[in-house]
């Protein structure tokens, strides 16, 4: 399979490692970057062919482009590829506004491809056999759920973008994404939101976001504001799932715990990384020519209402509903 990584950043150095590690199964044939320095280090490191624009890329060229540019270019970029090519992942979010989404929607409607939605929780060990578990019945009905996603200011973005709210989305676009999507994937959509945020300095810095749901609660703490000695300067991430009969609790690693009544179990899970099995779902749809419809662009349009309504709530200082009318107030 020939893919093209549109982006020679962080995410687009990961993506490529992880390609690298998938037994010759992958060719990177192309990098496009529009930073020349960047896009020689790519090329050097994986043998592949450096391009300042997709613009030279021919039609039929390649099997796949993956998208690892900032969010605000994500739209312009899914629509421009889908011209080239039949098979888009793109990094989550897959963009910032409603308008955009919409238009992507109509763009992948009408085109003969697929978009996929780096949305990584839903390959992440822990976090599918916590699915598993609750679709098992193992904790009973789920009432209460807490998410933690915190870390110290990530300082990796190209003229830090990512602290710029208008061009990354901000703290709940970028970072509680990941928990709310989760909490869509498991539980649907939520009927309330409501939000409050923390800023300095125009910058997104601690958010707590409430979820309601039929018989259930939910809560999303998410900060990139920590100190910089916070759990060894990497990122905690905890979930707690408490169900009328039990309760889930994983923090990362190999291993979940579920505890019942007064025992307590050691629930291994196999060592993957998220990112690697999520491309390699990508890779197998394209080698297979099926669809993604685990991560596709359609499946992520209950997490993004979610985001949008919880800005809202944090702008009008109200509980508000899931959807368009959230935008209202």
């Amino acid at each position: 399979m020939r893919i093209a990584i549109w982006g020679a950043g962080k995410m687009g150095q990961a993506h490529g490692d992880a390609y690298r590690k998938m037994d010759g199964r992958v060719e990177i044939k192309y990098v496009i970057e529009s930073d020349r320095e960047k896009a020689q280090a790519f090329a050097r490191d994986f043998g592949c062919i450096a391009m300042e624009s997709i613009t030279g890329l021919e039609k039929g060229g390649i099997d796949a482009i993956d998208i690892c540019l900032p969010t605000y270019l994500h739209r312009e970029a899914i629509t421009q590829a889908l011209k080239l090519c039949g098979a888009i992942f793109c990094e989550k979010p897959v963009c910032l506004d409603r308008e955009e989404y919409q238009c992507l929607k109509a763009v992948a409607k009408d085109g003969q491809g697929f978009v996929m939605v780096g949305q990584v929780l839903r390959f992440w060990n822990g976090y599918v056999k916590a699915k598993e578990l609750l679709d098992e019945g193992a904790v009973g009905k789920p009432r209460m759920i807490h998410c933690f996603r915190r870390q110290k200011m990530p300082g990796w973005s190209k003229g830090n973008w990512l602290m710029d709210s208008q061009r990354s989305g901000g703290l709940l676009m970028d970072l509680c994404i990941h928990d709310v999507d989760f909490l869509c994937w498991v539980l649907g959509r939520p009927r309330t939101a409501a939000c409050e945020i923390v800023e300095k300095d125009g910058i997104t810095l601690h958010g707590i976001l409430t979820l309601s749901y039929e018989g259930c609660c939910a809560s999303v703490v998410g900060s990139w504001g920590m100190p910089e000695g916070f759990h060894g300067g990497e990122m905690e991430t905890v979930l707690e799932i408490t169900g009328d009969q039990g309760m889930i609790v994983y923090q990362g690693g190999e291993v979940l715990e579920l505890v019942k009544g007064d025992k307590k179990e050691q629930v291994g899970l196999p060592a993957e990384d998220g990112y690697e099995k999520e491309l390699e779902y990508f890779v197998d749809c394209v080698e297979n020519h099926s669809y993604p419809e685990h991560s596709d662009l359609f499946s992520v349009e209950g997490t993004m209402e979610v985001l949008w309504s919880a800005d809202q709530a944090w702008r009008s200082k109200q509980v508000l509903p899931i959807g368009p009318e959230a935008a209202k107030h």
